[in-house]
């Protein structure tokens, strides 16, 4: 089953989203806070840029969205089957090179 990106942005409208285990431990260390992620996938249009569906450890997508400010946020969740999971945020980072050579497209691995 493919990601759906409106559960997602529900989950994080109405803050009924949760953190794995290390995932907020992770977004705080890169300077990064709820109400970023809050804002990348509430505000405007978020994306979904890429979807892993059969990762070994749960479905999961990275979602592109804009927390108002000029710089690109990617949020990797891990979502479920059904609107009745929960969605959980695994990691988010700011997309830069050499990774990436813009928001939307990888660069060397």
């Amino acid at each position: 089953m493919a990601a759906n990106l409106e559960w997602i942005r529900e989950a994080f409208c109405v803050q009924t989203y949760l953190f794995t285990t290390t995932g907020l431990a992770k977004i705080l260390k890169k300077g990064l806070s709820e109400v970023d992620l809050e804002a990348a996938i509430c505000k405007d249009w978020p994306e979904i840029i890429e979807d892993y569906p059969d990762d070994p450890r749960g479905p999961a997508c990275l979602v592109l969205g804009w927390p108002g400010s000029a710089r690109p946020l990617h949020v990797l969740v891990g979502y479920g089957i059904s609107q009745d999971v929960a969605v959980e945020v695994i990691t988010a980072y700011v997309p830069e090179a050499p990774d990436w050579y813009n928001p939307r497209v990888r660069g060397r691995r």
